[in-house]
């Protein structure tokens, strides 16, 4: 059985038909702005849908959002890049228009069940994605099942709070960690410090310097706080940082060293830095739906 896996960013919106092999039969992506373009963003999708599997059959259709969602994962709570996606109910609108079940999540839970699936990791123990994007993406998974917490509203490790940061979130508050340490800081420093070079060069020429490092070192804040709490199995990282030119990893990897508890979990830690292939969050939503729905 097909499944329709769609990723909703804040910029792309992708959208995909993969067979029960994880093969992605087609894909399109597409500028968010062409997609949702009046004033009832529901029907715009449902659309769009329509139009892309024009005499395709698929029997399930699972939406990633860069948003926080209702424990039920059938509406988006907040989406700052996406605030016309808040508070409609997706599932229910999107399976009496196309009589398909439908599944939401958040996009970041879609690139951990891709990662899984790829490094063949066990549905067993506590497994950690963190993915360093525009900001911090975070998701959790415990005996194969995601995180939610009781709100729905687990993994957002890109909010815990950094002391004594004036800056302020996309979420609204000041001081978050992923305003702090996400790719928009980086972009921040770089506007700011070193106008006369490429966001693409900034760590080539300027990662020794105070603020570039105190950016490396703030990401890894988030890997050694969920790790010192949570004790996972396995950390999986990933997002378009760490494939910018000359990341410095091994100053990364220094930072965790010193910033993990010793000897345990430090010594018995797994990480893996994930690929970040173009289809990813399409096949991460197949995979995901197929596991909720067991289909």
């Amino acid at each position: 059985m097909n499944v329709v896996g769609i990723d909703i960013g804040g910029t792309n919106f992708r959208i995909g038909l993969v067979d029960d092999s994880q093969n992605v039969l087609k894909l399109e992506k597409v500028p968010v702005k062409t997609v949702f373009n009046s004033d009832d963003p529901l029907l715009d999708l449902s659309n769009k849908i329509i139009e892309f599997t024009k005499e395709e059959k698929y029997g399930a259709i699972a939406i990633g959002f860069p948003a926080t969602m209702n424990v039920d994962r059938t509406r988006v709570v907040q989406a700052p890049n996406i605030a016309f996606m808040e508070n409609l109910p997706v599932c229910e609108v999107l399976e009496k228009k196309l009589n398909v079940p439908v599944v939401a999540e958040r996009d970041v839970t879609f690139a951990l069940s891709y990662d899984m699936h790829k490094y063949e990791l066990p549905n067993e123990g506590i497994i950690c994605g963190i993915y360093y994007g525009t900001g911090i993406g975070n998701a959790i998974c415990i005996n194969g099942v995601p995180l939610t917490g009781q709100h729905g509203c687990a993994g957002e490790i890109g909010h815990i709070p950094v002391f004594g940061s004036t800056e302020v979130c996309g979420c609204g508050n000041v001081g978050c960690l992923e305003a702090e340490a996400g790719g928009k800081a980086l972009a921040k420093i770089q506007k700011e410090d070193y106008p006369e070079t490429s966001i693409g060069d900034m760590f080539t020429k300027h990662a020794n310097d105070k603020k570039v490092k105190n950016i490396v070192e703030l990401m890894v804040n988030a890997v050694a706080t969920e790790v010192n709490i949570l004790d996972p199995a396995y950390v999986l990282l990933g997002g378009g940082v760490f494939k910018m030119k000359d990341f410095p990893i091994e100053m990364f990897n220094e930072f965790i060293r010193q910033k993990v508890r010793k000897p345990l979990p430090l010594n018995e830690l797994k990480i893996i830095y994930a690929d970040d292939e173009i289809d990813k969050s399409v096949v991460g939503a197949s995979i995901y739906a197929r596991n909720k729905l067991k289909i």
